[in-house]
């Protein structure tokens, strides 16, 4: 009974892998495409340093009019406090003592002007750290509004008057008794997908006083392979964790095929922690489970059924021999 439990095991097992494999075979892959996004621009778009109490230090950045269309753009520089709420929304507000920084910073360039079509200006600024500026990080933001103001690219339709703000964020760590430390609280790769991309998530907590960067790798193989068909070891993707916040973050394949089966590796570091999570992942449709499930239920049905066909010839052998 155990052999025969036991074939019918491997029967179904293998052919939801021929099942599998097959629909692997015949499913093309999605290409992602990137939207061309044109306007006011700003660079860079942030900067880290390290300063001492007592510091001056003088920076720059670029705003620049890439002139899509014939108008030209009026612009006010500000400087703002900025950090991140509990769901990690960046928000320009002073949160607790990590914003002093807004009133380090002064502008050493005009505050407002106007950009021609393809013009660029540079904004200088400065900023002087009091000689008892607290150790740990401190953030703002250099504000840049800009109003369009014109005529279209036909010359004769106005345009709308466009209100865009884009922050240069500044990430300050003031020297002294800074601590570097944090928790990752999880990391994850779900095992069965019926959609979308094979990713890992986890949550960080920075529970240090001075910003870290979080390094996350995703590796992804064939079920009998040791070749890769996706990884980001060679550019893993990063994020700044400022302290006292948790980031909850998805590093996906964005080709994952509609069907497959995979070994994947997830590797989160953070502050000299590492958290690796390796798992074989099933991606398997909906329309492939029923496919799947109307297999398994005729080859059940065809066991039942000959099974019982035996039985009925041992019975009439049993008869037969009975009756002689």
């Amino acid at each position: 009974m155990k052999s025969y439990f036991g074939k019918t095991k491997r029967v179904i097992m293998g052919v939801f892998a021929a099942v599998l494999m097959a629909a692997v075979m015949t499913v093309p892959v999605a290409v992602a495409e990137d939207d061309n996004m044109v306007g006011f621009s700003m660079s860079p778009m942030d900067q880290k340093i390290v300063l001492e109490p007592g510091d001056s230090y003088t920076s720059s950045l670029k705003i620049h009019n890439p002139g899509t269309h014939t108008t030209d753009v009026e612009y006010e520089i500000s400087v703002e406090p900025f950090y991140v709420n509990d769901d990690y929304t960046t928000i320009f507000e002073n949160v607790g003592n990590r914003g002093m920084m807004t009133n380090w910073i002064t502008i050493d360039s005009p505050t407002t002007g106007t950009l021609k079509p393809n013009e660029t200006a540079e904004i200088m600024f400065t900023i002087n750290v009091p000689s008892d500026a607290p150790a740990g990080g401190q953030y703002a933001t250099v504000l840049a509004s800009s109003h369009s103001k014109g005529q279209s690219g036909d010359g004769v339709s106005p345009t709308i008057d466009e209100v865009r703000r884009i922050g240069h964020l500044i990430f300050a760590e003031i020297a002294g008794n800074t601590v570097r430390q944090g928790e990752i609280v999880d990391a994850n790769v779900p095992s069965f997908l019926l959609s979308g991309n094979i990713a890992g998530t986890s949550a960080i907590k920075n529970t240090g006083n001075v910003h870290g960067v979080a390094t996350y790798k995703l590796q992804v193989f064939p079920l009998f392979s040791d070749e890769e068909v996706y990884t980001n070891v060679e550019d893993p993707e990063t994020h700044t964790i400022l302290p006292d916040r948790t980031l909850y973050n998805e590093t996906a394949w964005e080709n994952t095929p509609t069907v497959g089966i995979f070994n994947v590796v997830y590797t989160v570091e953070f502050e000299g922690v590492t958290t690796q999570v390796s798992k074989m992942v099933i991606v398997c449709p909906v329309w492939l489970l029923f496919i799947i499930f109307f297999v398994i239920a005729a080859i059940i049905i065809w066991i039942v059924m000959r099974a019982r066909g035996r039985k009925k010839t041992a019975k009439r052998a049993e008869a037969a021999k009975a009756s002689e």
